[in-house]
């Protein structure tokens, strides 16, 4: 296993100052499934996850201040903090936390503060909060009003200490958009049993008969959905090194980068993972890569998180990855390739989206080099145009 503790709580702050969308996001892969010890402690999931999201809004403060928790983990961090959350809002909870100055309770209920006034803001439509962000001491007008319908007993100070902290706000919904995607991908759906029964017989083999030519007819007549065409064309590799040792085989040339004994050893776990199904489980390397500026996989790992964001059926996280990819030079064919796989999965729940699909098929045909890709993006254009 790639040991999270390898990177020093700085490296994390480090990402977050950086990009915090996306330092929220690594925080979220790598540690939310660790919340399960607040569920173990007596919370509901709901709670559980509550808790986690404000010790996130936490980090992310500390990342501003300049703070430099290093004798904490980034994982015993996010723990002592969920805790001490846990504990302020459940008090009939038995454990016991060592003092510590980043375990303030002014601070941690602050946080608390802040995140009830956030979550009423996040209810709100979208030029509600610009308005009320811009202008936190508004006490007038329709946006005003409406928030404070939302935080009955919150003291207008606090909404307006609230209001001015719009990284917070921005931290909060990040945090609120990675759980949703957490929740998500752990849902498990539970097929349904069908009745196994037949009312007549004869009548079941004329029901199938007619859903048989009306399948036949639909195939040979009616143009492929966005759907179908995504799953014929979508076709990612079966194992992460076997893809790399291939393209950079392809690519070997005095500008590529050599391969550290680090980026071998944590592509090589990630491909474990994700040979095994285990898609969270082969992002944590790979996020491992992208937090380490120096790495010289680090194209390969933000390419390799975008498929399987895409496997994931997360288009929009997947398209940010590949906008991470530096190295232009040697990954160029495989940005334009799965920002078109990408497009496709979104406009699926679009279908007014097919022309701009088409559009993005015919901007990348050019940059496609790989005979079988350019013939597939041709065949796809094909059946996108009208």
């Amino acid at each position: 296993m790639a040991h999270t503790e390898s990177f020093s709580v700085r490296t994390y702050f480090d990402s977050l100052r950086q990009d915090v969308q996306f330092g929220i996001s690594v925080l979220y892969s790598l540690f939310r499934g660790n919340a399960k010890y607040l569920v173990e402690l007596g919370l509901n999931e709901h709670e559980a996850a509550h808790c986690f999201r404000l010790a996130i809004s936490d980090v992310t403060r500390l990342a501003r201040s300049e703070e430099k928790p290093d004798e904490y983990s980034m994982e015993e961090l996010l723990r002592q903090l969920s805790l001490s959350h846990a504990l302020l809002l459940h008090p009939y909870l038995r454990v016991e936390l060592p003092e510590h100055p980043l375990l303030v309770k002014a601070d941690i209920l602050q946080t608390q503060q802040k995140a009830a006034v956030w979550s009423a803001l996040e209810n709100l439509d979208a030029d509600c909060q610009e308005v009320l962000l811009t202008q936190p001491t508004l006490v007038e007008g329709p946006c005003a009003e409406a928030l404070r319908e939302k935080l009955q007993g919150v003291s207008s100070e606090m909404v307006q200490t609230a209001l001015l902290d719009v990284e917070g706000f921005r931290s909060w919904k990040y945090a609120g958009a990675n759980e949703q995607i957490y929740q998500k991908s752990t849902t498990k759906i539970q097929s349904a049993e069908g009745n196994g029964r037949s009312v007549w017989r004869w009548a079941m083999f004329i029901f199938l008969g007619v859903v048989c030519a009306y399948a036949a007819y639909q195939f040979l007549f009616r143009p492929k959905t966005l759907a179908e065409l995504y799953a014929q064309n979508f076709v990612p590799p079966r194992s992460l090194l076997a893809d790399w040792q291939q393209r950079h085989r392809a690519n070997s040339d005095s500008t590529t980068p050599p391969l550290t004994e680090n980026c071998w050893m944590l592509l090589r776990e990630s491909d474990a993972a994700y040979q095994a199904g285990n898609l969270h489980g082969a992002m944590d390397p790979l996020l491992l890569i992208v937090l380490d500026t120096m790495a010289a996989c680090r194209s390969d790992a933000w390419l390799y998180l975008g498929i399987i964001h895409l496997r994931l059926e997360d288009p929009i996280a997947a398209m940010q990855c590949f906008a991470k990819i530096e190295d232009f030079e040697h990954f160029g064919e495989d940005i334009y390739w799965y920002q078109v796989m990408a497009y496709l999965q979104i406009a699926q729940n679009n279908p007014q989206q097919r022309e701009r699909v088409a559009k993005a098929v015919e901007l990348a045909i050019p940059n496609l080099h790989t005979p079988e890709r350019r013939a597939r993006a041709e065949a796809l254009l094909k059946n996108l145009s009208p």
